[in-house]
C-alpha cells in the first residue's frame, strides 16, 4: 500500500518520469558512443581489420618523434671570455719565471732542474736545455708568437669535455708553428708550451639544455590516428603497439575501466539537459508540466527521434528525419517548446551521428525553419509545404558546408540528397504519427480542430437538422467568441469549433429551447418551473454524452461542461419563487448549472459570446446603445457571480473582449436605412 501511495504522488511520478527517460537515452547513447571490445595478445595474428571509432593518439609514435626532436638540440654552453686573457696571463708569468731561473748564477744542470720544477710544462731535459740556450731576443719572439697563437685558438671557441674542439686546438698550434721561422727544437718547445694552455672557454649550462630539449619536445605534434583508420590489420601480428593503441581506445576486454569517463561523461550530460528541458518546462510552460501525459509525450518523441537517429545513422546520418521531432512538437504543443526542446535534442543527437557538425548545423536549421513555417498550421498539407522548404534548405545547406570540408563531388552531392530524402522521410513519418498521437494523448491540434468544424461532421449534421435554431445560435456564438478570443491572444480556431459543440445537449429535447420553437407550443407552459429547469440544465450532461459517444476531444468536452459554470437559471427561479406560497422554501440550488466554471480563457470567452448572443437576440428593435448595455450587463454579472474566477483573464481582456463583441454584434443589428417609396409608382401599380 505505502508503495501504491507513493507512486500517486505527483512529485514522485514527475521522478519516475524523469528517471525513465534518462535510463533510456542514456541506453540509446551507449550503444551509439561504446565500441565492441577484443580479446586479444601481442603476437596473435589478427583475424579481422580493426578501426579506430575516434581520434586517438600514438603514444609510441609520438614519444619517438619526441625523442628525436630532444636528441636534435645541442648541448648549450656559457662563454667565459677572461679565459684568453687568464692563458695570456699566465703565459706571461711563466716567461717571467723562466728569465729568473735563466738570469741565476748556478750551473745548467741545476737551471734545468729549477725550470722542471717550477714550470708545468712536462718538459724533457733537452727541451728544457734549448729553452735556456736561445737568445733573449728569440724567447721574446717566442713568447710573443704563443701569444698571438693562443688568440687564433680562442677565436674559434673550445667547449668543455669537447675532444673534438681540443683536438683542432691542437692542430691549430702544429700548423702554426710549422709555418714559423723558429728552428725545429724552438718549434718543438713553442708547441709544448702552446698546447699546455688549450682550456675550455665554453662550459656546460645543463639547465638551458634540459629547457631547450622540453621546448623542442613540446614542439612535436602529437602522432593521431585518425577516425576509421586501420589499427590492426587482418591476417597480420598484432605487435604491442597496436595493442597500446586498442587499449587507449578501450577496446580491450581486459581494460575496461578504461571507458570509465565514458559513462560518467555520457550520465552527466544526459542529466543535465533533461534537468534543463525539465526545469523550462516548470517555469515557462507549467500547464505541460503538471500534465503527466504531456511529459510523457514530450519525452516520448524524443526517445523515437534518438532511436530512429541510432538506427539511421548505420546507413547515413544524413537520411535522419532531422525535421520529424520540431515538426511534431509545434504541431501537437507550441512553436516555442518546439524551438527550445529539439534545439537541446540535437545536443544529445550530436552523440548518436558521433559529433557530425555538418549535420548538426542542418538539424538546427531545420528545427527553426519549422517552428516557423508551421506556427499557424491550418492544414495537414502544411506538413508537406513545410517539408519541401525544409528539403531545399537543407540540401543547399549539405551541398554549401560539404565544399568547405571537402572536395570529393560525388560524395557531397550523395550526402545532398540523403539530406533530401531525410526532409521528406520527416514529412511521412510526421503524417503517419499526428493521428496516433491526437488519439492516444487526447491532443486538439489546428488541424483537428479544422476536420471538426466541418459541416459534414455528423454531430454538426444532426445539430442542424434536428435543432437547427440552436445550430445557428452557434454559429454566432462562434463569431462572437473567435473574435474575441483573437483581440486577447488565444487559441481562437479552439472558441470556434468548440462554440460549434458547446449545445449539442439540446439536440436531446430541442423544442424545449425557445430557438428551436419556431412559433410552436412551448412545452415549458405545461410544466412546473422546477422541472423545466432541469430539463434545460439537463442539456449540459447530454451534451457531454454526446461528446463522449463521438469522441470530440477533452477540452471541447470541458467547454461543454463549463460554458455555464455554476450560474443561476434565472427565469424559472424567479417564476417558481413567485409561484410559491413559500418561494424561501425554494433552494437557490436546485437552479443552478453543476458547472465546473471557466478554466480557460476559450471556455470563459464562449459563455460571455453564449449568454450575450441569446440575450441580445431577444432585445426588440435592438439599438446600439440598448447592445452595449446588455454586453456590459452580463459581462458584470458573470464578473461579480465569481464566474471567471478559475481562468487566466485580465480586466485589461475583459475590456478588449467587450470591444470585440460589440464590433460584432453591431455589424449584425446595425440599423438599416429605410427607403422612400415612388408615390407614382404606387399609383401607377394601383
Amino acid at each position: 500500500m505505502k508503495i501504491i501511495n507513493v507512486l500517486h504522488n505527483k512529485t514522485t511520478k514527475k521522478v519516475f518520469i524523469f528517471a525513465s527517460v534518462f535510463i533510456i537515452i542514456y541506453g540509446i547513447m551507449l550503444t551509439s558512443i561504446v565500441p565492441k571490445t577484443y580479446n586479444l595478445k601481442e603476437g596473435e595474428i589478427a583475424k579481422n581489420d580493426i578501426k579506430a571509432q575516434r581520434d586517438v593518439e600514438d603514444k609510441t609514435a609520438t614519444e619517438e618523434r619526441e625523442k628525436e626532436a630532444s636528441d636534435s638540440v645541442g648541448q648549450q654552453y656559457d662563454k667565459k671570455v677572461e679565459v684568453e686573457s687568464e692563458s695570456e696571463q699566465d703565459l706571461n708569468n711563466d716567461f717571467e719565471k723562466f728569465n729568473a731561473i735563466k738570469n741565476q748564477n748556478i750551473d745548467i744542470n741545476q737551471k734545468i732542474t729549477s725550470l722542471k720544477t717550477t714550470l708545468a710544462y712536462n718538459l724533457s731535459d733537452s727541451q728544457a736545455n734549448t729553452w735556456l740556450t736561445i737568445s733573449n731576443d728569440d724567447n721574446t719572439s717566442l713568447q710573443n708568437y704563443i701569444i698571438k697563437t693562443i688568440k687564433g685558438i680562442y677565436s674559434n671557441d673550445i667547449r668543455e669535455e669537447n675532444s673534438y674542439d681540443i683536438k683542432n686546438a691542437q692542430n691549430y698550434i702544429n700548423n702554426q708553428f710549422a709555418k714559423s721561422k723558429f728552428n725545429k727544437d724552438v718549434i718543438e718547445l713553442g708547441t709544448i708550451i702552446a698546447q699546455y694552455y688549450i682550456k675550455p672557454n665554453l662550459f656546460i649550462n645543463q639547465d638551458k639544455t634540459n629547457e631547450m630539449k622540453d621546448n623542442a619536445k613540446k614542439k612535436v605534434a602529437q602522432v593521431i590516428i585518425k577516425k576509421d583508420q586501420i589499427i590492426v590489420k587482418e591476417g597480420e601480428p598484432i605487435t604491442k603497439e597496436e595493442l597500446d593503441i586498442l587499449a587507449d581506445l578501450g577496446l580491450l576486454n581486459n581494460n575496461k575501466n578504461s571507458n570509465w569517463y565514458v559513462y560518467v561523461s555520457l550520465g552527466a550530460l544526459d542529466f543535465i539537459i533533461l534537468f534543463i528541458e525539465m526545469y523550462y518546462l516548470y517555469k515557462y510552460h507549467r500547464e505541460l508540466f503538471e500534465t503527466n501525459s504531456n511529459l510523457i509525450l514530450i519525452f516520448l518523441l524524443n526517445i523515437v527521434f534518438l532511436i530512429l537517429a541510432r538506427t539511421i545513422n548505420i546507413i547515413s546520418p544524413f537520411l535522419i528525419p532531422l525535421a520529424f521531432l520540431p515538426m511534431l512538437y509545434t504541431i501537437l504543443l507550441n512553436d516555442r517548446v518546439a524551438l527550445f526542446m529539439s534545439l537541446f535534442n540535437c545536443i544529445l543527437m550530436s552523440i548518436v551521428v558521433e559529433f557530425n557538425v555538418q549535420l548538426i548545423l542542418i538539424a538546427i536549421m531545420s528545427t527553426l525553419i519549422s517552428s516557423m513555417v508551421l506556427k499557424k498550421m491550418q492544414m495537414r498539407n502544411d506538413i508537406l509545404y513545410a517539408s519541401i522548404y525544409i528539403a531545399l534548405v537543407n540540401s543547399i545547406l549539405t551541398f554549401s558546408i560539404g565544399f568547405l570540408v571537402s572536395n570529393n563531388f560525388l560524395n557531397i552531392l550523395t550526402i545532398t540528397v540523403f539530406s533530401f530524402l531525410g526532409a521528406c522521410f520527416s514529412a511521412i513519418l510526421t503524417i503517419g504519427f499526428l493521428p496516433i498521437l491526437e488519439s492516444v494523448f487526447d491532443i486538439v491540434t489546428p488541424v483537428k480542430l479544422l476536420e471538426l468544424s466541418n459541416p459534414n461532421q455528423p454531430l454538426l449534421k444532426k445539430l442542424l437538422v434536428e435543432a437547427p435554431g440552436t445550430y445557428h445560435h452557434s454559429i454566432m456564438v462562434a463569431n462572437l467568441a473567435e473574435a474575441a478570443t483573437e483581440e486577447v491572444g488565444g487559441n481562437q480556431v479552439l472558441a470556434r469549433v468548440a462554440s460549434y459543440y458547446h449545445d449539442v445537449g439540446k439536440v436531446r429535447r430541442p423544442y424545449f429551447f425557445k430557438e428551436n420553437q419556431f412559433g410552436k407550443e412551448n412545452p415549458h407552459d405545461k410544466m412546473t418551473p422546477n422541472l423545466s429547469a432541469l430539463v434545460v440544465i439537463s442539456h449540459i450532461k447530454d451534451g457531454l454524452e454526446l461528446a463522449e459517444e463521438y469522441k470530440l476531444p477533452k477540452v471541447i468536452q470541458n467547454i461543454i461542461s463549463e460554458h455555464h459554470g455554476t450560474t443561476l437559471a434565472k427565469y424559472f427561479y424567479i417564476t417558481m419563487k413567485n409561484s410559491c406560497d413559500n418561494p424561501e422554501e425554494i433552494k437557490e440550488e436546485n437552479f443552478r448549472y453543476p458547472g465546473p466554471i471557466p478554466s480557460s480563457k476559450e471556455s470563459a470567452i464562449i459563455m460571455l459570446a453564449d449568454s450575450i448572443e441569446a440575450a441580445v437576440r431577444s432585445i426588440n428593435e435592438p439599438t446600439k446603445g440598448k447592445i452595449e448595455e446588455m454586453v456590459n450587463n452580463i459581462i458584470e454579472a458573470r464578473l461579480n457571480e465569481g464566474q471567471l474566477d478559475n481562468c487566466d483573464i485580465t480586466f485589461k481582456d475583459l475590456s478588449k473582449i467587450r470591444e470585440a463583441f460589440l464590433n460584432s454584434l453591431n455589424g449584425i443589428y446595425h440599423q438599416r436605412i429605410e427607403y422612400p417609396t415612388d408615390k407614382s409608382q404606387i399609383s401607377k401599380e394601383k
